[in-house]
């Protein structure tokens, strides 16, 4: 279960002015794209669809936009250009996945993918160390040491997952598996739970933003419980380029209310689905996320 106190105390709507103050100031693509747009000077959060869109990022480089000052350019000396706040965030919605899904302290998790360039495994592996989990990981054939350490969850990715299946063998003494990839579709998720004989969780991550759990599933598999304190969301309806209400279906598009080393304001995310205001039976206090398709 998620604790409600887990929520961020700073609202949307503060977060989000220093998000558009810190936009105007130091990201120059976001004036650019709203240089004609005078009302982005003073904007309140209920007017973001005043602002234009954003295509989706899709640059490989991680490096491309960023806008953090001077001093946090000596951050750029590790393995991500992310500010170590960003980072802290990342990993805590990492764990709150992790914790909807019953991984506790007594967990050994094994994490054998996802590891490359702004990789979604280096978030899950920090959000297991901060559960106390034992964690594993690089296994090239992680079926053929379960049993053997005891591990009781996996996080795979799709490619991985695959791999699982195609060995014919069963979950053994693994009680779950964390996808790390954004392409299980719900068929595929059917048949290999039938195979392996557990249940398989998904996230869903944006490269150029996050790549690895801005939404995530609970126990209940019912839809991607939203952090809005993280990324707020909005339902479009592209074609006609109109706001749609949350429970009407059109792709969302987010903006990442705490993001400083690269701003992210109304990107487009090739989501297509809707919200529920039906209660998780996890008592999350997240919205949850139906997603119906995604075009990447």
């Amino acid at each position: 279960m998620i604790e409600k106190n887990e929520v961020k105390k700073d609202t949307p709507e503060i977060l989000w002015e220093s998000c558009l103050k810190w936009a105007q100031e130091k990201d120059s693509d976001f004036q650019q794209r709203c240089q004609e747009d005078l009302v982005s000077k003073n904007i309140s959060l209920k007017q973001l669809s005043l602002l234009p869109l954003q295509a989706s990022i899709e640059s490989t480089s991680p490096f491309s936009r960023l806008t953090m000052p001077l001093s946090g350019v000596k951050r750029l000396l590790g393995k991500t250009p992310y500010l170590a706040e960003e980072i802290q965030l990342w990993n805590n919605t990492s764990e709150m996945w992790l914790r909807s899904c019953a991984v506790t302290r007594a967990s050994v998790v094994l994490i054998a993918d996802g590891f490359e360039g702004e990789g979604p495994a280096w978030g899950v592996l920090a959000g297991a160390e901060n559960l106390g989990s034992t964690v594993i990981t690089l296994s090239d054939k992680p079926w053929n040491i379960v049993d053997e350490y005891g591990i009781t969850d996996c996080a795979l990715t799709t490619g991985m997952l695959q791999n699982w299946v195609d060995s014919g063998a069963n979950s053994g003494v693994c009680s779950s598996f964390f996808c790390l990839s954004n392409e299980l579709t719900d068929d595929q998720r059917n048949r290999w739970q039938e195979k392996l004989g557990a249940p398989i969780y998904r996230q869903i991550g944006l490269q150029g933003v996050q790549s690895s759990v801005i939404a995530w599933e609970c126990l209940k598999q019912a839809g991607y419980h939203w952090p809005i304190d993280l990324f707020w969301p909005e339902i479009i309806d592209i074609r006609m380029r109109t706001i749609l209400p949350p429970s009407e279906t059109g792709e969302l598009v987010l903006t990442a209310l705490r993001r400083r080393s690269t701003t992210g304001i109304r990107v487009r995310t090739g989501w297509y689905g809707h919200f529920t205001e039906d209660i998780c039976g996890c008592d999350s206090p997240f919205p949850r996320f139906i997603l119906g398709e995604m075009n990447l």
